[in-house]
Order: C-alpha cells, then structure tokens, then sequence
C-alpha cells in the first residue's frame, strides 16, 4: 500500500512530466537568464537535455527560446498568485480553527489556477511541438513515455 509520501511522491512526478511537456513553460527569468529558483534551474537543465536529444539546429534552439521567454510574462502572474492562494490554503489548513467551506473554497482557487496554468502549459508544449521535424517529434514522444512510466513505478517503501 502507498503511504501519503509516495502518494505525494507521485504527484510531484506527473507536476514534474506536465511541467517538462512545455520544459520552461514556468521558467522564470532574472536579468533575461532562467530562473534563480530550483524549478527554473531544472526546467533549463531539462530544456538542455531534451535540446541535445531531440537534436535541435541552432534555427530551432532560437525559435524555442522565444517561445519560452515570451511565456515568461504570461506565466510569472499566474505563478504569483497560485503561490498566495498556497499560502492562504495552508495557513487555513494549520489554523488552530478549522473552517471546512473555506478550505473547500480556497481549494477550488488554487485548482482554477493551476489548471490556467496547465492551459497555458498545454499551449506552449504545442508552440513548441510545432517547430520540430516528424522524427524529433517521435523521440520527443519517446521521452515523455519513458518519464511517465518512471513516475508510476511502484515506490512501496522496503519492509
């Protein structure tokens, strides 16, 4: 039986793989470079990864770093206000009153916008899609099974 830090475990992975499908679509820049924050840092390393095994031409590498750096502003709001609805969502959840319908409502808030988010995700995965050739799309496709079937291997904790 999976704990609820495996469960947590999984659901960080599949955050993971929608967040890989888009590589940097919540990327963040400082100063025109990628994120200070470890999400950023592993969304280009990611990027970097994938651009090697997807053999991208310097032309597409161009066209992909637009297409991330031009979701950096819709993105960055969006990512804002999804961290203080967290917040707000786990103060509730820590306070010394428990108000359920509140919770239930802030909830629904936080769901709403990390679904715009993998809207916003889903839109830039295919920007991106649409700069590669067929075989790059099959490799690209290759990959994101390996990850998904890596994140749902069984992590039962050892008895």
């Amino acid at each position: 039986m999976l704990t609820k830090s495996n469960n947590m475990a999984k659901i960080a992975g599949m955050f993971c793989i929608v967040a890989f499908t888009a590589f940097a679509g919540i990327a963040q820049a400082d100063g025109g470079e990628w994120g200070g924050e470890h999400c950023g840092k592993q969304q280009h390393h990611n990027f970097k990864r994938i651009e090697k095994k997807l053999g991208l031409t310097d032309a597409q590498k161009v066209q992909a770093k637009a297409i991330f750096q031009g979701n950096k502003d819709v993105v960055k709001p969006i990512i804002t206000n999804l961290r203080a609805e967290q917040k707000t969502l786990h103060a509730m959840m820590h306070a010394d009153t428990i108000d359920e319908a509140a919770i239930r409502a802030e909830t629904v808030k936080v769901a709403g916008i990390q679904a715009d988010l993998n809207v916003n995700r889903a839109k830039v995965g295919a920007q991106f899609r649409a700069i590669l050739t067929p075989a790059q799309l099959a490799i690209l496709k290759t990959l994101h099974e390996k990850g998904h079937n890596k994140a749902e291997a069984p992590t039962d904790p050892p008895e």
